[in-house]
């Protein structure tokens, strides 16, 4: 897909973060907190987002938004924690399953990692993570630390959820990671 120009395409912007504050879900980004398939469906129903083969998903988590209310120092203690306790996608085969069968081409989110990190730990099913399966077995690009907060914003005060996006990462040979480049046009 670099080799082609980037990624475009439609993509659908699940703002989980403002609908679990309506539902009175408390948020704790900084934390390994997981985001259930079942309400990523329930929000899809109660905003009537369509979703078409070939979308990109762009999740909010609130994280962003969070980080940005904290002071200089606390936000250096938590770059500097000893382990990366963040909030995202709980993994699983039941979320492979659904991603899969939504047809996805890509996935991003404003958190250091899609899925809920640390990746690996307790809490996590080693066989079925998202990044060793969406990465390595479909190919399938993850964003991560996308700022979402101003797409959310229009999003939310329009009634939409969906826009065009086009991402067009650097191409560094033997690179594993490069800024998105990324635009969402409304």
């Amino acid at each position: 897909w670099l080799r082609a120009g980037g990624i475009q395409g439609r993509a659908i912007l699940l703002d989980y973060a403002s609908w679990a504050t309506a539902h009175s879900i408390p948020l704790s980004p900084f934390t390994s907190q997981p985001i259930p398939l079942a309400h990523l469906r329930q929000l899809i129903a109660e905003r009537s987002i369509t979703i078409r083969r070939g979308d990109i998903l762009l999740l909010r988590t609130g994280l962003d938004a969070a980080l940005k209310r904290l002071a200089p120092a606390e936000q250096r203690a938590i770059s500097t924690r000893s382990s990366p306790d963040f909030i995202g996608l709980e993994a699983g085969r039941a979320t492979l399953r659904w991603v899969w069968e939504q047809g996805f081409s890509a996935v991003a989110s404003d958190a250091p990692s899609f899925e809920r990190g640390p990746v690996l730990g307790d809490h996590a099913d080693a066989e079925h993570t998202l990044h060793q399966w969406l990465l390595a077995g479909w190919g399938m690009p993850i964003g991560e630390l996308f700022d979402l907060e101003g797409l959310a914003e229009y999003c939310a005060a329009e009634g939409r959820w969906s826009c065009f996006f086009s991402s067009v990462p650097l191409k560094v040979p033997g690179g594993v990671a490069s800024p998105p480049n990324a635009v969402a046009i409304l």
